[in-house]
């Protein structure tokens, strides 16, 4: 690879004058003329820019480190891929790129510092919890990324007390679906959660049970389900569950692919969408339009949440020192899937 050296010595100017155009193409320090020829350098000598290098001089990578505790693959489902895209789409329109740092720890903790020793260069972070990940490894995992001393925001972890910046989901919390399904007559409900033992999931459980009281419906462990995010395991765990409790009228997914696969495990069980069966997602994937029927579902707005993480990223490395917490709700989409029994 060329460098600046070597494109000034084919221009003919100092290499300080090529730095100062590379790095500010509206410069009025450079002639139009001599831009012109940098430019043809530029192309002759195959110049890429090497923003580690330019990091040294100018103390900025315009680089984000994306801390994910997990060694698991990161983009195989759409809730991830959403909040990262809306993360990324934002960042980049001001210039920054995202970087995601490989592990070969095993804790969520280990993976997290592995991860920061990794990305030093990094000029702030963004904090991503998952599923499997307690309420005390959160903690200390945010501990962690403030001993960088850089700016960093939280994304898809729940409500701290620490006077961090979080970008908060109201409804990853709340079992807004099957309170939908309650209003619309069903109380032979399944439930169907993600990963067990992550703190969205057992948050998730304890508003469910919660819920049911205030509408008088007693609670059963068998009609919670742990679906795993998995479109098979999810598909074996209902159509078992279906089959032998043939009362369910109503299954409250906390995925949208958790859903589409209580579509087929409902047709596997000789039920009909939703004329026997009522069934709700969450996300509003692209899952929930193409499902047949379409999938009523609770919309997170997980771009906006991602977006939303990225400008409390940016306003912290203008120079903001205050932590923001920003809520977001969740909102009803009606499709097809829900019938109401009233």
């Amino acid at each position: 690879m060329s460098s600046i050296k070597e494109i000034a010595k084919q221009v003919g100017i100092s290499p300080a004058s090529v730095s100062i155009y590379l790095s500010n193409k509206e410069t009025n320090r450079v002639s139009a003329k001599t831009k012109a020829l940098i430019d043809q350098a530029v192309t002759e000598l195959n110049y890429h820019k090497n923003v580690f290098a330019s990091s040294l001089s100018t103390h900025e990578s315009k680089l984000i480190g994306v801390i994910i505790p997990t060694i698991l693959p990161l983009f195989q489902n759409d809730y991830t891929n959403a909040l990262l895209s809306g993360l990324q789409t934002r960042l980049s329109s001001f210039g920054y790129g995202l970087l995601f740092f490989p592990s070969s720890a095993q804790s969520s903790i280990a993976i997290v510092k592995e991860q920061l020793e990794k990305s030093a260069g990094c000029d702030g972070y963004v904090l991503f919890s998952t599923g499997f990940c307690t309420h005390e490894q959160i903690h200390r995992n945010i501990e962690e990324v403030g001993k960088t001393g850089k700016p960093f925001v939280t994304l898809n972890i729940p409500k701290v007390d620490e006077d961090v910046s979080q970008v908060l989901i109201d409804d990853l919390a709340q079992p807004s679906g099957a309170r939908y399904l309650i209003d619309c007559g069903h109380t032979e409900l399944l439930l169907v959660l993600g990963r067990q033992g992550g703190e969205h999931t057992r948050a998730l459980q304890r508003n469910y049970k919660r819920l049911l009281q205030e509408y008088g419906i007693p609670y059963s462990p068998e009609r919670v389900l742990y679906g795993e995010y998995s479109e098979e395991t999810s598909y074996t765990l209902i159509t078992n569950a279906l089959t032998a409790m043939p009362q369910i009228t109503g299954i409250c997914c906390m995925s949208d692919i958790m859903a589409a696969s209580a579509i087929r495990a409902a047709a596997a069980t000789g039920r009909a969408v939703p004329r026997d069966i009522s069934i709700i997602g969450r996300n509003d994937s692209i899952h929930a339009r193409l499902s047949l029927p379409a999938l009523t579902t609770i919309d997170l707005h997980m771009q906006q949440a991602g977006s939303g993480a990225a400008n409390v990223l940016l306003d912290a490395l203008d120079g903001s020192t205050a932590s923001q917490k920003i809520l977001l709700s969740g909102s009803l989409v009606e499709r097809d899937s829900v019938r109401s029994l009233l």
